[in-house]
């Protein structure tokens, strides 16, 4: 009985993995199309020195995405202590750093909450 259902589940995994795969596949050919789309657009709006373009189907407007990462964190937590500028921090903690802490200290840093729970795992038998 067991082993029938660590059988399905390899099975089912697989053909989860095959469809993933093959979705994948076929999405990345539509994304490279949008791409396409999307540039000629956006070259259309600078070109005419506009925002937006409506047509029957919709809407093209021109959009800022901006994203922050850190170049230097030695210069970065130097310019937090010394300004106190905490808030350009998220808010978590280094899961494996406080793994550490617990397996040295017996306990958890203060403020951390820990959950741990039971799932199962199934792995493919060598062959």
């Amino acid at each position: 009985m067991i082993e029938d259902l660590i059988d399905r589940y390899v099975k089912l995994r697989d053909r989860k993995a095959v469809m993933k795969a093959e979705y994948e596949a076929s999405v990345a050919k539509i994304d490279e199309a949008m791409t396409k789309v999307e540039n000629f657009i956006l070259g259309h709006l600078n070109a005419n020195g506009i925002d937006s373009v409506g047509a029957p189907a919709g809407t093209a407007f021109r959009s800022t995405v901006t994203s922050a990462t850190v170049g230097d964190w030695d210069a970065l937590l130097a310019h937090i202590r010394a300004n106190e500028a905490f808030n350009l921090l998220d808010h978590r903690v280094n899961k494996t750093a406080v793994i550490e802490f617990k397996d040295a200290h017996n306990d958890l840093p203060p403020g951390v909450n820990w959950r741990e729970e039971a799932v199962v795992r199934i792995r493919r038998a060598s062959t």
